[in-house]
């Protein structure tokens, strides 16, 4: 297979034959049209076009929060970096993956599709003055809430998960 010509890196930074696409309206345009095939590549999918992506760990980063109360109901709502706003829920869960060289937990969300996106730093700290615990099993565990789903934040999960279903 030949090399992709379209990079994005574990910073949800877009590359085209090596060099950084600086503009985000292309970004955004390249991101609407990118999808997530069976065997887990990416691709830019148009009527006529099929180009391949490498993404180094999910497309798209999680750069703002915002909580919504609904009827005395909390909702958290997550913005990428290319726009595409959603509420935290069972369409959309939030989970923590372990990172491979550490026992640090990272924070990452489904978007749509199949395709995810990693909490950015400065919003996993915003989460985290919305830490409450839940009993579940007779075990306490740490998370938030978001409608009236609770995301367990103090293990790590696999992404498999919550994409194969999809």
């Amino acid at each position: 297979m030949n090399k992709a010509p379209f990079l994005i890196d574990e910073y949800g930074e877009w590359y085209y034959k090596g060099s950084k696409i600086t503009r985000k309206p292309m970004v955004k345009l390249f991101s609407s049209i990118l999808i997530r095939k069976e065997d887990n590549t990416f691709h830019l999918k148009t009527p006529v076009e099929d180009v391949l992506v490498e993404v180094l760990d999910v497309p798209y980063v999680v750069t703002s929060l915002d909580v919504v109360n609904n009827n005395n109901l909390i909702f958290i709502s997550f913005v990428t970096n290319v726009d595409t706003e959603f509420i935290i829920g069972k369409d959309n869960p939030l989970w923590m993956e372990g990172k491979e060289d550490s026992n640090e937990l990272i924070p990452y969300s489904l978007v749509n599709n199949g395709l995810i996106a990693k909490v950015s730093r400065s919003v996993y700290y915003e989460l985290a003055g919305l830490l409450d615990t839940k009993k579940i099993k007779k075990i306490i565990h740490t998370g938030i809430y978001s409608g009236h789903e609770f995301f367990i934040l103090d293990k790590a999960t696999s992404r498999n998960n919550f994409i194969q279903s999809r």
